[in-house]
């Protein structure tokens, strides 16, 4: 909430728009909205030797919420002055599944000129068979001031993900034991400021990307007595080029801007067959062109003074891509953010989005009207029609409580195999959060929250996730300490409750099934004087509870797999030892 006041009271301060993208680290299915916010904090900021983390500016890496090496609140204060230094951050992680992962970071400021380098590494062999992976991510970020008013930046970014099945089904047997995905992806970006007053900003940013992607399964078939593999091959290349203009007075804010998307690809699948089968080995090429171009505006209105409308829309025209769309649409974008009394923040959305496509999940386009989140991973094309309308209450100087209930109706593009022609189909969403928070001392935080998700799909075309429709309910009860002396601790339990009805593998079988359970996480550690660091001990699943639980934040390769956006559950006690420091 703080977050989203922020950056309505001033589009162009880049602090708020780095706070709302730490804020949405936690937040499942905010992905593309983090990493975009980091974006645009990064065009609007001065020089400064804050380290740039790898990981931060990547919207999926399929990593178990906070199992990664480092933590991103751990660079949420800034010192309000800057002087020319080096920096230096290293962060590490080790525990179960042979889990072993760091990220170094090194940043410098001489004058108008600053840079940070920084790599990250993450291994682990999973918590079953074929569930291990292995990423890298290297990071290259300079920025340098041509004047007082005028800055420009450039950054390099690779990364490097070989994978088996990651995907939590319901079933824990469902999973399979050859499915590989390795990706490579190289992005250059080149970025531009220029203030022409207090009150009018321009920012703009222009990447390059190419990246490779080759899935590989082999296959069994039972009735046929067929033994095979596939090997699917993407080779991608494209740019994307966008420009933003921001105006902002006490009363009154425009952000306006265009963006263009351009790419090629090569798609190569090759089905092989065992020799003693009558089958012939085939290659298949497809090359798809995509352009995609969007613009927008998005005015803030304070009228009454305690009134902030949100008035605006968007246009999206796309062609091309793997499904050869041609498609023109208007999305209207309307907000409320109201203030009736002292505490209170009443919020309500209508708007409409068409899924873009994007380079590194990020765009400069505004991630969210009235607090409500505009982008989601998935299929490209689809059309959604989001309602939404949310509370939240400061109950006293050390309560807050609020309650907000998102309604999301998709239109989904999909190839149909029977009739060989793209089809449609309708998809819905239902997405409800009560949460209660008490700070009873500056060093004892405790929660109580509240999450309710409903996915329905229609028979047509479910996708690799394999469930037709699922309904989650989530209760977690957390206690986080904080002592003067640098000692931290933490303990959170959450009840699950999710039933659905699902898909058997490699059938067209739909059962419903069922499980409810509790996992427990703790944790233990110490913060370094004067910021020097960080060392923590965390057990995820305490007590090893067996359950059976399907992931919902995904995001669909070519549907042929699904990836786990942002896990939030571990299917096994893991035990987790990680450090940061800083110099």
């Amino acid at each position: 909430v703080e977050g989203l006041n922020s950056v309505n009271a001033d589009p162009a301060n880049y602090s708020a728009h780095r706070f709302l993208a730490d804020s949405y680290a936690n937040l499942p299915r905010h992905g593309i909205a983090r990493a975009s916010e980091l974006l645009q904090s990064q065009l609007l900021q001065p020089i400064n030797v804050t380290p740039v983390p790898p990981s931060l500016a990547e919207s999926s890496l399929f990593i178990l919420e906070g199992a990664g090496p480092s933590d991103p609140s751990f660079n949420e204060f800034n010192p309000l002055f800057e002087r020319d230094r080096l920096a230096l951050q290293a962060s590490g992680v080790a525990g179960g599944n042979s889990i072993l992962g760091d990220e170094l970071i090194q940043s410098g400021l001489q004058g108008r000129f600053s840079y940070s380098l920084g790599q990250f590494y993450y291994e682990t062999d999973g918590f079953r068979k074929n569930n291990d992976q292995d990423q890298n991510i290297y990071n290259a970020f300079a920025q340098a001031a041509l004047s007082h008013k005028t800055s420009i930046q450039a950054e390099y970014r690779y990364t490097d993900l070989d994978a088996g099945d990651l995907l939590l089904k319901f079933r824990p047997t469902e999973f399979s034991n050859s499915l590989r995905q390795e990706s490579i992806n190289r992005t250059l970006r080149l970025g531009l400021h220029h203030a022409f007053n207090p009150r009018s900003d321009l920012i703009a940013s222009v990447s390059y990307w190419d990246g490779d992607l080759d899935i590989y399964e082999s296959f069994h078939d039972e009735f046929f007595g067929i033994d095979g593999a596939s090997d699917f091959d993407i080779d991608s290349d494209g740019y994307m080029a966008e420009i933003q203009h921001m105006f902002h007075s006490s009363r009154f804010s425009v952000t306006s801007g265009l963006g263009y998307f351009n790419a090629d690809s090569k798609h190569v699948e090759i089905m092989s067959y065992s020799p003693d089968f009558f089958m012939e080995d085939t290659t298949t090429i497809h090359h798809y062109h995509t352009h995609h171009t969007n613009l927008y505006v998005y005015s803030l209105i304070n009228y009454p003074q305690e009134v902030t409308w949100t008035i605006g829309g968007s246009a999206d025209f796309f062609r091309g891509g793997t499904r050869d769309l041609d498609h023109n649409q208007l999305n209207p974008k309307l907000g409320l953010t109201w203030n009736p009394f002292s505490g209170t923040t009443l919020r309500a959305s209508a708007f409409r989005t068409l899924t873009r496509t994007l380079i590194s999940n990020q765009t400069l386009e505004p991630t969210q009207v009235a607090g409500f989140n505009q982008f989601f991973a998935e299929r490209n094309g689809t059309e959604s029609r989001v309602y939404g309308i949310g509370v939240d209450q400061e109950l006293s100087s050390v309560v807050y409580g609020g309650v907000e209930f998102v309604e999301r109706d998709m239109d989904v593009i999909f190839f149909d195999l029977n009739k060989l022609e793209n089809q449609e189909t309708d998809w819905e969403e239902n997405l409800a959060r009560v949460y209660l928070y008490w700070t009873p001392r500056p060093w004892l935080a405790t929660s109580v929250e509240y999450q309710y998700e409903r996915f329905e799909r229609r028979d047509e075309f479910i996708g690799p996730d394999l469930f037709y429709n699922i309904k989650t309910q989530r209760v977690p009860l957390g206690i986080n300490f904080f002592h003067p002396s640098g000692f931290i601790a933490g303990l959170k339990a959450t009840y699950v409750d999710q039933k659905g009805k699902f898909r058997v593998l490699d059938s067209e079988e739909e059962t419903p099934d069922d499980d409810q359970f509790w996992v427990v996480d703790a944790s233990i550690g110490f913060r370094l004087p004067k910021r020097r660091g960080l060392v923590t001990i965390e057990v995820r699943n305490l007590f090893d509870e067996s359950f059976k639980f399907q992931d919902t934040d995904t995001v669909s390769i070519e549907d042929m797999a699904a990836l786990p956006l942002n896990p939030q559950i571990s299917p096994e006690c893991l035990i987790l030892a990680k450090v940061t420091l800083n110099f």
